[in-house]
């Protein structure tokens, strides 16, 4: 009882620092008691608790505020009207913002500002502008604060021109770091990182907003280079290091990888002492496994005490995109015996480890997971699903979650048309191109095309691969791919039309048709063209990409015609390089488990017995008529 008792003056207080330090459902909660008590606000109280209602995002208690405001007289309040604008703006209701401010007898500067600032929120540059140019003939003072909110929301370029031209013409710039950054930050926004840089160095004192503004500028345009520049200039003025600097840097290796600016970051990360801020962490797990250095990024991975999902993802997701999926795999395991639980990303990434890894029995393991936990719907889940199940050989488990899909955007179909491709059932996949095409009216893209262009290479449909390819570019603007290019020589190449093939590489931009010669050359060994191999081996040969495998494919075509010769040259020029060929492996799945056989390799506990069914089998082949090609070794089979 003794606390309703209290004077108006000492509520007023209580809800003062309620609301000044966040606490703005508790601010309510006192003006609820307040009225219990029986006091009545004032022009003192309404303006905090409209600020309560605004933080709150609550339209209705705002309106109910407002009632009170004009049952106690307090409407022709500039305080109580500035505070009331502030709030409808905050809640979506400009048009009430807007009849406050118009029924205003007396503006103040702050209402003014207020108003502009509700409609640069609301991204209405036009109408803030409106209202800017209205100061401007009343002959009221325009400050730093009334631009700041306008030059942030600018839409377009040439909005935020004119606002810096305003802003220069009334001297505002030079002094005013906050309006300074604004106009820095809108060119940026613009990818005007140049213009911004020129503010920079005619400011006369910058921030550390400042620089970290300059900082992300260079990151988004991809001028990694200067972003480090920036950085180093940064540290010998110095300021101190905060962790949103850290956050545009290691953003830069998203473009430009390098694995000693990294380290290099990483040092002055835990000199800072900001390692632990959120989501400085994830960033660096991130950020090394896009250097390739998974040991580095577990290492810190393992730091970390409290482990959010978005860290176990970017970890288990690097292990999977970087071609340890089995390690993937396991670390999701460890990941389910805590408290975190997974999310969509996570289930995402899971999946790609069992495509990658060929586990179909895993993968049904985990569909299950997912079907339990209410994942099943999300469409980055569906559409990871349909891609594990086809890498895992299961086309009708694909077909069937492809089917189950009831809203398919672009990744769903371009999952399932894949699927196909890598099955070889082109008439499937180019079926459901059109269908995805005429029936659903969605467009294409670039991974759609590499997709079909691979099924008509592997199923030898050269014309619909030809009217695809041309299709692509008149029909959708779709500017051709390495990977276009490649599938389009494979697919020529397959069906023996060298003339054809030659001419295309020959009329594709230079940076590609080096990679181009590869696909052009395992089509020569298929169709044993001697000459046309050679010139592709020496064109992979003058562009040092020669490798292994090109190698002995060139050393297959000569075998093929019988110039031993030559083979034994090509395969020679495997050692006096010193390059190393990897070892022909394959893997089975057998009751859950799965097994792995590498040639020549006698490690596995029953390779004694499956090397003797191998020679029956070879026996058996040639009890059946089958001659080996010269030069074929049936051992190796």
């Amino acid at each position: 009882m003794r606390y309703l008792r209290r004077p108006l003056y000492k509520w007023n207080l209580m809800i003062r620092d309620s609301t000044n330090n966040g606490f703005f459902t508790q601010t309510l909660n006192i003006y609820s008691s307040m009225l219990q008590a029986g006091l009545q606000a004032n022009n003192f109280t309404f303006p905090l608790l409209l600020k309560a209602c605004a933080n709150v995002n609550s339209l209705r208690l705002g309106t109910l505020l407002h009632s009170h405001v004009l049952q106690l007289g307090f409407q022709l309040d500039p305080f109580v009207q500035t505070a009331l604008i502030d709030m409808y703006s905050k809640c979506l209701n400009l048009q009430a913002s807007r009849k406050v401010f118009d029924e205003m007898p007396l503006r103040t500067l702050v209402s003014w500002n207020s108003m502009i600032s509700a409609y640069s929120r609301a991204s209405l540059v036009n109408e803030a502008v409106l209202v800017l140019k209205e100061m401007w003939v009343l002959g009221l003072e325009l400050s730093a604060s009334t631009f700041v909110n306008v030059v942030s929301s600018c839409s377009s370029l040439g909005q935020g021109l004119s606002i810096h031209c305003c802003v220069f013409k009334l001297g505002l710039l030079s002094d005013e770091i906050a309006l300074a950054n604004s106009v820095m930050k809108m060119y940026v926004k613009f990818g005007c990182v140049n213009e911004a840089r020129l503010i920079f160095n005619e400011m006369g004192e910058s921030s550390i907003i400042s620089w970290t503004i300059i900082i992300g500028g260079f990151v988004n345009v991809g001028k990694v280079g200067e972003a480090f520049g920036a950085f180093n200039q940064m540290r010998r003025t110095g300021l101190r290091l905060d962790s949103v600097v850290f956050v545009n840097l290691i953003l830069g290796f998203a473009q430009q990888p390098n694995f000693l600016l990294a380290s290099l970051i990483h040092s002055l990360v835990l000199k800072c002492g900001c390692e632990e801020e959120d989501p400085i962490d994830n960033l660096l797990v991130s950020m090394y496994i896009r250097c390739g250095d998974l040991g580095s990024s577990r290492r810190v991975f393992d730091m970390v005490y409290e482990k959010n999902v978005f860290l176990w993802t970017s970890m288990i997701g690097g292990y999977a995109r970087l071609g340890y999926p089995a390690e993937a795999l396991n670390l999701f395991k460890k990941l389910l015996r805590t408290s975190v639980r997974p999310n969509e990303a996570t289930m995402a990434a899971v999946l790609s480890a069992c495509a990658a890894l060929g586990s179909l029995t895993t993968g049904k393991e985990i569909e299950e997971y997912i079907s339990v936990n209410g994942l099943e719907s999300n469409r980055q889940v569906q559409t990871s699903l349909i891609h594990m199940f086809s890498k895992c050989g299961s086309i009708k488990k694909a077909k069937e979650v492809f089917e189950r899909v009831t809203d398919k955007d672009l990744a769903v179909w371009s999952a399932m048309i894949n699927g196909y491709a890598i099955h070889g059932m082109a008439d499937e996949a180019v079926s459901l191109f059109q269908k995805m095409q005429h029936e659903e009216g969605i467009q294409p893209d670039t991974v759609v095309y590499t997709s079909l262009l691979s099924a008509c290479s592997h199923s030898g449909l050269v014309e619909d691969g030809l009217r695809y390819f041309q299709s692509m570019q008149n029909d959708f603007g779709i500017e051709p791919s390495l990977e276009h290019y490649i599938c389009l020589v494979d697919l020529l190449g397959r069906a023996g039309q060298f003339d054809l093939a030659l001419k295309t590489i020959q009329e594709m931009p230079v940076q590609v048709q080096v990679h181009a010669w590869a696909p052009l050359l395992s089509g020569c060994r298929k169709h044993s063209n001697i000459e046309l191999g050679e010139l592709a081996a020496g064109k992979l040969m003058n562009s040092s990409s020669l490798s292994t495998g090109n190698h002995i494919l060139m050393a297959n075509l000569y075998t093929s015609v019988g110039k031993w010769k030559e083979a034994a040259t090509a395969r020679g020029l495997i050692n006096d390089k010193q390059l190393v060929k990897e070892a022909g492996w394959s893997q089975v799945e057998m009751d859950g488990s799965v097994h792995v056989f590498v040639a020549g390799d006698e490690s596995h506990l029953q390779s004694a017995e499956i090397y003797k069914i191998l020679e029956d089998l070879n026996v058996m082949i040639l009890e059946a008529g089958y001659a080996a090609k010269r030069g074929t070794d049936l051992s190796s089979l």
